[in-house]
Formats: structure tokens, C-alpha cells, sequence
């Protein structure tokens, strides 16, 4: 499913080079077969990653027609804000491990939508809220940058410009 030399992204949104694979012992006892993923903010580190489960805690980074596709759904994004702050908690952090980007792009809208309607009562969100759009903004930013070939800080004018253009 993965090509050596491929970008992918592993765990919570790190994209990582497929360096190669290779046969590795690390219990002293038992070689096995492990994918060696070498982060592209981080070259000096390294991640082996057994072969059997690269499946599961490995995905391929989105197209830009997938990206595209997915911009152009935020503002049919389902609202999961709840009112309970500590359920909120739990679901934006269980969100935010399971690297599925259409949930995290729904609970960044929700944040926003939030985030907007407190700021017309003069109030603001709370520091556990602001935190996970941050960590959701940065999953996504830097997936979308790579893809496209932007800088980071130019995606959410990409997006902004995106969704203003569809509206036109």
C-alpha cells in the first residue's frame, strides 16, 4: 500500500518520509520487519513502525481534489458542540488522535461558530476550546501546505479564498 520514498502521515497529523524498510531487533531476542519514517520537521528523529501495522497507524496524505473537496464542505460542516464542557474535552480529544480530517474540520467549525457567537456577547471561549482548534488548525495546516506546495500561514487565506469564490 506504501511506497518507500513516499510522503505519508502518521499518528495525530505527522507527515513523515517512507525511508525504507528493514529488518531491525530491538527486544534482543526476535528480529522483525519495521518501516523506517523519518518526520519532515524533524530529521533528526526517526520512527520504525512494524510492518503489519502500518496500515493501521499509517495514511496516505490526502490529493488536492480531496483537499479541494473538503474545503468546499466547511460550511455544510455538522455542528458537535456541546455545552458541557467536559464532554467537550473528551470529544475534541478523541477527535483530535483519531486523524479523521472531516471530523476535525466539523469540530474546528464548531469552534468557530462559538467562537463567533460569544464574541458578539463580549465573551470568549475557554482555554481548553482555544487550544483544540489551535491543535486542529496546525493537523490541517500543515497537511494542506504540503500538499498544495504553500506556506502554512498562507492556508487559511487559501481557504478563505476558496469559500469566497464558491459563494460569488
Amino acid at each position: 500500500m506504501f511506497s518507500v520514498g513516499e510522503y505519508v502521515v502518521y499518528g495525530s497529523g505527522e507527515i513523515c518520509r517512507f525511508a525504507e524498510k528493514t529488518s531491525r531487533c530491538f527486544d534482543g531476542v526476535n528480529n522483525r520487519e519495521y518501516c523506517k519514517l523519518i518526520p519532515l520537521d524533524a530529521k533528526n528523529s526517526t520512527y520504525y513502525i512494524p510492518s503489519e501495522k502500518m496500515d493501521s497507524s499509517v495514511r496516505k496524505l490526502l490529493t488536492r481534489e480531496e483537499i479541494y473537496s473538503m474545503i468546499d464542505s466547511m460550511p455544510n460542516a455538522k455542528n458537535i458542540w456541546s455545552n458541557d464542557k467536559n464532554e467537550r474535552k473528551v470529544k475534541f480529544g478523541a477527535i483530535l488522535k483519531s486523524d479523521d480530517l472531516s471530523d476535525v474540520i466539523g469540530m474546528m467549525h464548531s469552534i468557530y461558530e462559538e467562537r463567533r457567537k460569544r464574541s458578539e456577547d463580549g465573551r470568549s471561549l475557554i482555554a481548553s476550546d482555544e487550544k483544540a482548534f489551535a491543535a486542529a488548525e496546525n493537523m490541517i495546516h500543515r497537511e494542506f501546505a504540503f500538499v498544495l506546495g504553500i506556506k502554512t500561514d498562507d492556508v487559511e487565506n487559501f481557504i478563505h479564498d476558496r469559500l469566497t469564490a464558491a459563494q460569488a
